[in-house]
């Protein structure tokens, strides 16, 4: 028997509406009982929060990089933060948001210059890229600033007596700053879920959790977050009903074993089944999964009636949140012939029949079920053709393409069925495209709010979600099969420190890979989170030529278990090694003796 995720109903249209629910309308949300062990930093641990004003002593550089981190910590105090910093009578005027523009420097190549004057102060010049906005909700939201290029003064401190010593902002920059190491050092990374419109599919939601917020309070802040809306970018796709209000009672300090409680109190009518609550206590129990908030027993109250009781891990592993049938196998393209490849566990047999399997270019297949989708890019002469298909473990049937196309992209698909069964997508000739297991002809998609092309497309493991490249820069955006096509909701572009980006894919059901060029126009694959905040190197000088294609298996929600695939002048590499004729798992068979490496690499989960 398969595990078909977490869809409790028949699966239908995906996101067929622009609100979905999770936390139903006019509802209190109250914690009464003890909650779980938490072994997380306590709020006064020295490591949570950025440091002082005086920590730097009269280090100039190491007191503006100290500036830079001010902000980070829970929303309502980022402006006191940063204003003790800042000299009397030139300090911020606090706001009511609390927002941070979280800006990427290269710190350690040169991004914060400072430059002394002859009066004893110093003009810190920052270089930045805006990354976007983090609101007091955990979100990056997209950046509102254009600058590329901060500056403020700084010195010794005033002659008024009692402000402690060492150095001062003097005049600070125009808005409220927060460079992306602090993210990395005063937040953890957080997932949240909610539901698509036909209750088939959670979609994640990262947001960031300051270290300081103390254990007892955090699963309460998660729930905030869950009541008050998905991120901006996922609005249109998913969202909660109008009027959802909470009142959240801390509970004491978590003992071990403790029963975490949440008490509804719900509109008449809004949960009229066992189904509906089901899906409301799924939600809850996996987005109060990470950072230990949740390992023992919720319970679901309504207006002060228990409703379920659960052990969350058991609940979880009983209720898994994505369609996977197993782990995932890797695949070569040798000589025009897939072939399976070693990797942990058993390896999969080719999911086409042995007459299909010859003159392909690449491939992007899927499980669905119990069934296999598969998408073929076939060489047809100079030009290029899509076959498809689906079958139970492998596909039968394969339906080719009436039209050439001058290229094509490494077609993926969404995990999601539309009414038509699996939606794929794939690029051709500049331009996105959908089609379907049982008609392989391309249908175009348009970008709502934007005339955008494309040169390589992601699907999400959830199948709610694209990442593609369009002008060489990175967007994501929700998707929702509709009528037998395909919306993109608004999109949002992504901030990465590589230009002239040539390929994408998921990571990890947050993160995604990226190709292209590093400042020192050196390639490079970085891996960035979904909204751009943190971004780091995986693999650098990857060719000559530009990275052609990514795979990778984004299917664990920690450390992805299998390596990174990508393609470049038509060889295939593993990390940083080409995949040659070694790799091919035992019994496979043998490509010719002259063909020695892959032209093409790709996963099927």
């Amino acid at each position: 028997m398969s595990r078909r995720g977490i869809a409790l109903g028949t699966v239908a249209v995906l996101l067929s509406g622009l609100a979905a629910c999770g936390i139903p309308g006019e509802s209190d949300v109250r914690i009464d009982g003890r909650g779980p062990v938490a072994d997380t930093a306590p709020a006064d641990h020295p490591a949570a929060r950025p440091p002082d004003r005086t920590a730097s002593g009269s280090d100039p550089e190491a007191f503006a990089k100290n500036f830079l981190t001010a902000a980070a910590g829970e929303p309502g105090e980022a402006y006191q933060r940063v204003n003790e910093y800042i000299q009397d009578g030139a300090q911020f005027e606090p706001d009511d948001k609390g927002d941070v523009n979280v800006v990427r420097v290269d710190v350690d190549g040169g991004g914060i210059e400072v430059t002394q004057d002859k009066d004893g102060t110093s003009v810190v010049t920052v270089e930045v890229q805006q990354i976007g906005v983090l609101r007091a909700n955990g979100s990056i939201g997209e950046p509102v600033q254009r600058d590329t290029e901060y500056s403020f003064k700084i010195g010794a401190a005033p002659t008024d007596p009692g402000t402690g010593g060492g150095l001062w902002v003097l005049d600070p920059p125009s808005v409220l700053l927060m460079i992306d190491d602090a993210l990395r050092d005063y937040y953890e990374e957080h997932t949240i879920y909610f539901w698509n419109a036909d209750y088939t599919s959670l979609v994640p939601d990262l947001r960031y959790l300051p270290r300081t917020v103390p254990v007892q309070r955090r699963a309460t802040e998660v729930l905030n977050w869950l009541i008050g809306g998905p991120a901006e970018w996922l609005k249109s796709a998913v969202a909660l009903p109008e009027g959802t209000s909470s009142v959240g009672n801390v509970p004491a300090p978590p003992e071990e074993g403790g029963r975490l409680e949440i008490n509804l109190a719900v509109k008449a009518g809004a949960l009229e089944t066992k189904l509906d609550l089901e899906k409301l206590f799924t939600q809850i129990v996996w987005s109060l999964q990470k950072n230990q908030l949740l390992d023992n027993e919720l319970e679901l109250k309504i207006q002060n009636q228990s409703k379920m009781i659960e052990v969350a891990a058991d609940y979880r592993r009983d209720h898994p949140l994505y369609q996977l049938s197993g782990a995932a196998a890797r695949y070569g393209v040798f000589a025009g012939r897939i072939y399976p490849l070693t990797s942990p566990g058993e390896p999969k047999p080719v999911p086409i029949p042995a007459p299909e399997n010859h003159d392909i270019v690449t491939a992007g297949v899927s499980r669905n079920g119990d069934d296999v989708a598969v998408a073929l890019v076939v060489r047809d002469g100079q030009s290029f053709r899509l076959r498809t298909g689906i079958g139970p473990g492998v596909a039968t049937g394969l339906l080719t393409s009436q039209e050439k196309y001058d290229d094509l992209s490494r077609p993926v698909w969404l995990k999601e069925a539309g009414v038509g069964g699996p939606i794929g997508l794939v690029v051709a000739q500049g331009r996105l495209y959908t089609f379907t297991a049982g008609n392989p002809r391309l249908t175009r998609v348009s970008f709502s709010g934007a005339d955008l092309g494309a040169t390589a497309v992601a699907a999400s493991v959830d199948g709610n979600r694209i990442a593609f490249v369009s002008g060489g820069r990175l967007y994501v955006a929700g998707v929702r099969p509709v009528d037998g096509g395909l919306n993109v909701e608004p999109v949002r572009q992504v901030a990465t420190s590589l230009h002239s980006l040539s390929a994408v894919d998921w990571f990890g059901e947050n993160l995604l890979v990226v190709a292209g060029v590093d400042s020192e126009d050196a390639k490079a694959i970085n891996r960035i989170n979904v909204d751009g905040a943190v971004e780091s190197r995986q693999i650098r000088y990857v060719s000559a030529a530009p990275v052609e294609a990514l795979a990778a298996d984004p299917t664990s929600l920690e450390v992805p278990p299998l390596p990174l695939t990508y393609e470049a002048n038509e060889v295939a590499f593993v990390s940083d090694t080409i995949i040659t004729r070694s790799q091919i798992a035992p019994g496979a068979g043998e490509p010719p003796p002259n063909v020695n490496s892959a032209t093409a690499s790709f996963y099927l989960y």
